[in-house]
């Protein structure tokens, strides 16, 4: 997530082409803190859409997510997706990383990964602490065939049991928002990582 100011692509760098459309409501080139730059988005539609493919889909295998926020301490109440590939009724099962900020309350502000298997089971694992303090996080998600976790800035969150399903759909992946661009994070994000296997 390293494209310069009003660039259009973002680049997947591990060689593999999974390139995404960046839409309008995204802003590039936000200094970031790795000392490149990333992008900002301001919950206007904005979304980084990557065509769907197979390789993006883990099945049954592990799966680990991770990427750079920083959020503002204000942000109001609100569904704020990260990243998301499928919806909870999708066929064949999704996966998502969102901040859970939907009310007031003592996980106001914590991220939370969620999976749902193809068959109907489904996980939700949540950060040990809130990101809503104006600082760079790292927040990563863990799927493997029994547990569900998130780790922040190293500290992991307590883990959820996974049935091991199945999790392979034909939705493309994005970023900042849904697939149908609703449900906008608002903040800085960079360093998007996905690792299958």
């Amino acid at each position: 997530m390293d494209e310069a100011p009003g660039a259009g692509t973002m680049v997947d760098s591990s060689g593999l082409g999974h390139n995404g459309t960046i839409s309008t409501g995204v802003t590039t080139g936000t200094p970031s803190d790795d000392g490149t730059t990333g992008y900002t988005f301001t919950q206007t539609g904005g979304v980084v859409r990557v065509p769907n493919d197979s390789t993006l889909n883990p099945g049954t295998s592990p799966l680990t997510l991770s990427i750079h926020l920083r959020m503002a301490a204000n942000v109001p109440a609100g569904d704020y997706n990260v990243v998301e590939k499928g919806t909870a009724t999708a066929t064949g099962g999704a996966y998502k990383l969102e901040i859970n900020a939907t009310h007031t309350g003592p996980k106001f502000g914590f991220p939370d990964c969620a999976f749902n298997g193809a068959t109907g089971s489904h996980a939700k694992a949540f950060a040990p602490a809130s990101i809503l303090d104006g600082k760079w996080h790292v927040v990563t998600c863990h799927l493997n065939t029994t547990q569900a976790w998130v780790e922040l800035d190293g500290h992991s969150g307590k883990t959820v049991a996974w049935q091991g399903d199945s999790i392979a759909n034909s939705a493309d992946l994005t970023i900042g928002a849904k697939p149908n661009a609703t449900h906008g994070y608002v903040g800085d994000a960079d360093e998007a990582t996905l690792v299958i296997g």
